[in-house]
């Protein structure tokens, strides 16, 4: 209970921010990302500060008030200091130490794009993306391991097919998206606004799920037993 309002305290600082603005704010490259970043930055929290309330609302606090500097390399070396108090001997080590070599070696310059970040910036939102991503999976294969006979084919496509569902589902319908730690604000009124997903893998390796809207077609009606595409819930993933 006392994690579920440290987060809806956030989220409310957030939405905070978004209908007041911050007065004098430098409009850069990535300033419109100002949101996702505190999205992000309080699943990080979530995920590594378990010790105790007041550690976790200080990480809350740190990444909070890194996070709404302008971008630039104020704000990295603001991030790259709440990363090495409150990522270090976590599983995000690998992105605190990634974004203090990019502070401590080359200096984050504008991009000429409007529409790209500073260098550094997404290096760490990816990383963090990545780690949460995999950590999605690793769950939802440990969940479906549970007497599992995986010498017998019938289990192991019973196995892929859940896993699947799985990450699809929570990464759909949980009430923070488990990647991004965004809230999820899912309009089912109608189909057009109703959005499924799927996984793909990128060239690297990373998982990247897909959205697509509910009224998306089956691409070969020949003899398929739907017109339409749907979607699978997974246990309490339900949406």
């Amino acid at each position: 209970m006392i994690l579920i309002k440290s987060t809806a305290y956030l989220a409310l600082l957030i939405i905070s921010v978004e209908m007041l603005g911050w007065k004098g704010k430098v409009h850069s490259p990535c300033s419109g990302n100002s949101n996702k970043l505190l999205s992000i930055l309080n699943i990080l929290c979530n995920n590594t500060q378990n010790t105790s309330i007041q550690q976790r609302d200080a990480c809350y606090g740190c990444f909070f008030r890194a996070g709404n500097l302008p971008p630039g390399n104020v704000q990295l070396v603001s991030l790259s200091q709440c990363a090495t108090i409150y990522l270090n001997n976590t599983g995000y080590q690998t992105c605190a130490v990634q974004l203090q070599n990019v502070v401590n070696g080359f200096r984050p310059t504008p991009v000429a794009s409007t529409n790209l970040c500073y260098t550094g910036y997404c290096e760490f939102v990816r990383c963090v993306r990545m780690i949460n991503a995999n950590a999605l999976i690793d769950s939802c294969i440990m969940a479906n391991l549970i007497n599992r006979d995986l010498s017998n084919p019938v289990s192991r496509i019973g196995f892929y097919t859940n896993t699947t569902s799985c990450i699809l589902a929570r990464a759909r319908c949980n009430a923070y998206n488990p990647i991004t730690g965004e809230l999820q604000q899912q309009q089912r009124f109608t189909s057009q606004t109703y959005l499924f997903n799927s996984l793909q893998v990128s060239p690297n390796g990373d998982l990247r799920i897909v959205s697509f809207p509910g009224t998306t077609g089956v691409a070969e009606l020949f003899c398929s037993t739907r017109s339409t595409l749907e979607q699978a819930t997974y246990g309490d993933a339900v949406c």
